[in-house]
């Protein structure tokens, strides 16, 4: 499969490396990730800006930021998706918007698992779903925040937490796709100085199913605000794709 990788930072970058010779393009705008690019020693091609008609790629991954989600929108027509910045869709008339292209072209939106597991499980309640609580909590850096103490800074909606945490919460949003939808799920998000890992606790309830799952993910090297496990997690939906045997 010959993919296009919108945004070339600490994702972008790691699945450039990892896909190699699928990898037709990356595009970023950034000066900085040019830059990075060019050390990089890959041999696919690098825009600043989005190529016409996707590129050639079969699938384009937009690793970037929930602004350049919309983009997605030119790529559709041409070929399938796979959306990183997954709070973007907290957005419900961009969500409609993508979902209504992707139908009418008979594409495909993939939203990888992520930091956490349990999503197929989760969509396998979704009808009977009572409650879904995800409990985030992050080093204070991971933050953008200088708290000593253990402190809860945000308990709400995930569809608030996406607005207000946009780099912090894609988790949330994914969660919320697999359930019971961004308003009914409540995020709580804590800023712990003694954490040394990203970790998210699931409690759900339906009238016959009680779950509670808990994910001590270590930072990207790259990223701190990114799980390792979610960089991992993009690669291995992409490597899915072609494989006969398909879990979950």
């Amino acid at each position: 499969m010959k993919i296009g990788i919108i945004g070339f930072g600490s994702i972008g970058s790691f699945l450039a490396r990892n896909l190699k010779s699928d990898v037709l393009w990356v595009m970023d705008n950034s000066p900085e990730a040019k830059k990075r690019f060019l050390s990089s020693n890959l041999k696919c091609k690098f825009f600043s800006s989005l190529p016409k008609k996707a590129g050639g790629a079969a699938l384009v991954v937009e690793a970037a930021s929930q602004q350049a989600v919309p983009l997605l929108s030119k790529c559709l027509p041409r070929c399938s998706v796979m959306v990183m910045s997954v709070g973007a869709l907290a957005d419900d008339k961009l969500r409609i918007s993508l979902l209504s292209m992707a139908k009418k072209h008979k594409r495909s939106i993939y939203i990888p698992s992520g930091a956490i597991g349990g999503t197929d499980a989760i969509s396998a309640l979704n009808g009977n779903l009572e409650t879904v609580l995800l409990e985030t909590t992050k080093p204070p850096a991971s933050l953008g925040r200088k708290d000593q103490r253990r402190a809860a800074v945000f308990e709400g909606s995930a569809r608030e937490a996406c607005g207000l945490f946009p780099q912090n919460v894609n988790v949330s949003a994914t969660l919320s796709l697999a359930g019971i939808g961004f308003d009914r799920t409540i995020v709580r998000i804590v800023s712990d100085p003694d954490a040394r890992a990203n970790t998210h606790k699931i409690f759900a309830r339906s009238k016959s199913c009680t779950m509670v799952l808990e994910f001590e993910n270590l930072p990207s090297e790259e990223n701190p605000k990114t799980s390792a496990l979610a960089l991992s997690s993009a690669l291995r939906r992409i490597e899915k794709m072609d494989e006969t045997l398909q879990i979950g």
